[in-house]
């Protein structure tokens, strides 16, 4: 797989999420379904920070969202710990929207490149790119398990 590939492919999952984020009622955002810990808002929001929290200082880069994200949707938070009102679904989504070309524009030409220390056994930029592409989809079974609990 060449990276043209690579990277087209990476749009069009994200397009996936963001078309069906976008089908999910406001209500059912923040409601934590019996034995999940987190809600979809915090999943769309630890989707969003996975990328920006590795991608882009693994090229060099700083990372595009704010501090506060990081702080609220990383590995091992969860909603009830936040100090602060989240963001909107609607910024979360446009944010989401907009991630895939700032990674592509980031590591274009550069997925060969050794990362300075191993990322979960994963050794390069496009290692790590791929690991978010599942990592992603992952969520978004999560996410798609959420919701079809909460239209029972």
């Amino acid at each position: 797989m060449n990276e043209e590939q690579l990277f087209s492919q990476m749009k069009m999952w994200r397009k996936w999420t963001v078309d069906f984020l976008g089908t999910i009622p406001e209500e059912m955002v923040d409601r934590i379904p019996l034995g999940h810990r987190n809600s979809i808002r915090w999943n769309a929001g630890h989707i969003l920070v996975g990328w920006d929290h590795t991608m882009f200082p693994s090229v060099g880069e700083e990372r595009k969202l704010p501090q506060s994200y990081h702080m609220m949707f990383p590995r091992g938070s969860k909603p009830e710990d936040w100090d602060r009102t989240p963001p909107t679904m609607e910024t979360l989504i446009k944010l989401l929207e907009e991630q895939p070309t700032l990674v592509e524009q980031a590591c274009s030409g550069r997925l060969d490149d050794r990362l300075q220390e191993s990322f979960l056994h994963m050794n390069t930029v496009g290692d790590m790119l791929l690991f978010h592409m599942n990592h992603e989809n992952l969520h978004m079974g999560t996410i798609k398990s959420m919701k079809q609990m909460m239209m029972i």
